[in-house]
């Protein structure tokens, strides 16, 4: 089946989970992974924004109060749109409405009366990876220089960030094709045939 469904179909069984909410430990070592992907993200996109763009060898920085609050409502805004882009490929692939939510150590969407097909449950779970990474690459080729540490940071938090989303990638591919993931937001299952 390639489609999702609200209910499981016949002879699946659960195969696996992932808990945040139960789990606190695994949340706080995902952000912990979050933190040390963040660090060399950050300086492998300037490192790559000074190959693709030499005009650019030397600009400082100044750090205002402005800045400051600028920057803590771009990485909330990041983190909405984030959330924003799962919630998106959720209704795409269910026409459900998805729900959010804020918790100390995490954000998420989720469908929980859906079933998504491994694939669509991967494009899900990568999506916002892709799409935010591949809009901040653009925009480090095309932002004017001082737009670009932030744009740099803001793109490496996204990818630290998405710890989450790759490790829940990674536990889908050792599902078999045929499989499906329930996702409350807090809590994935996976199913499989028995």
């Amino acid at each position: 089946m390639n489609t999702s469904t609200q209910t499981l179909p016949a002879g699946y069984i659960q195969s696996g989970q992932i808990d945040l909410k139960k789990d606190k430990r695994l949340a706080i070592l995902l952000n912990i992974g979050a933190f040390i992907v963040f660090i060399p993200m950050f300086y492998l996109l300037s490192g790559f924004t000074a190959w693709v763009r030499p005009d650019i060898t030397n600009f400082s920085v100044t750090i205002t109060i402005v800045k400051v609050f600028s920057a803590i409502g771009l990485v909330v805004l990041v983190l909405i749109i984030h959330e924003i882009i799962h919630g998106l490929f959720f209704w795409i692939f269910s026409r459900g409405m998805p729900v959010f939510a804020l918790r100390p150590l995490y954000a998420y969407a989720g469908a929980p009366t859906w079933f998504f097909p491994k694939r669509q449950y991967a494009i899900t779970a990568l999506g916002p990876l892709v799409i935010i990474g591949a809009v901040g690459l653009l925009l480090l080729l095309l932002a004017p220089i001082s737009w670009i540490p932030m744009i740099a940071f803001l793109v490496a938090l996204n990818t630290g960030g998405a710890i989450g989303d790759v490790f829940v990638f990674f536990r889908l591919l050792k599902c078999s094709p045929t499989s499906f993931a329930n996702d409350t937001g807090e809590v994935v299952t996976f199913f499989e045939r028995s």
